[in-house]
């Protein structure tokens, strides 16, 4: 069964939320003060993954969805650690609506458990395609952790194009800092994660494209990597 709930849409979170180094594009306080978030007619919570049709996108567990009371849109709120995407790192939260083909204008979304979400044929008099977006950007996937984020392939181009010699050089793709190392006893010598003197925030490693790159990531308010 899924949990229903009447709470309103408002948590912004980023990979790696971070005072004192943002790295998402994105101010989630600033967002959360500009959001005006209409009342839900009805919230669930997911419990078991779910796809969302034409957009290829899978929605993790723990998922909240928010229905407009005009049945227009379904936003969604990701659950911790996971983000969207749409060539930039966007905050945890995008809408679904469908477009009518005729008119040009919207048609009513559904949802229902084992089938997702989809557009209701029957409120257009041609065709209704489903999507996600966020600020006018169409979001294109669902991707968990800086893991996620180090593997997708825009991601690689841009750091294969990066040109460095040194022991190790700090560098930032689509807002998020990292660390190309080459000499790991003098980088680990000095690196560390701080959060806020908490051990939430720990330091990773992944090999990209035969080059180490170390970064911190955690559930803390304030995790850097600092050299």
């Amino acid at each position: 069964m899924k949990k229903v709930l009447c709470a309103s849409l408002i948590a912004l979170v980023v990979f790696a939320c971070n005072k004192k180094e943002p790295e998402a594009v994105v101010n989630a306080e600033q967002e959360a003060a500009r959001m005006i978030v209409p009342d839900c007619a009805k919230e669930i919570i997911t419990d078991e993954p779910v796809k969302v049709g034409e957009t290829g996108i899978v929605l993790p567990i723990g998922t909240k969805l928010c229905f407009s009371t005009d049945n227009l849109e379904i936003r969604v709120e990701l659950p911790a650690g996971y983000n969207f995407w749409s060539n930039k790192a966007l905050p945890i939260y995008a809408t679904y609506t469908c477009n009518c083909s005729a008119s040009g204008g919207a048609c009513q979304v559904f949802y229902a458990d084992g089938l997702g979400f989809g557009c209701l044929q029957s409120t257009c008099s041609g065709s209704c395609t489903g999507k996600f977006t966020y600020k006018g950007y169409s979001v294109d996937k669902v991707i968990f952790g800086k893991t996620d984020f180090f593997n997708l392939p825009e991601v690689q181009k841009e750091i294969d194009a990066i040109q460095s010699t040194d022991a190790y050089s700090k560098h930032s793709v689509y807002g998020i800092s990292f660390f190309i190392v080459s000499d790991e006893a003098k980088f680990m010598a000095a690196a560390s994660c701080d959060c806020e003197d908490t051990q939430a925030c720990k330091l990773k490693t992944i090999n990209l494209l035969g080059r180490k790159i170390y970064f911190c990531e955690g559930p803390c308010n304030g995790c850097e990597l600092t050299v």
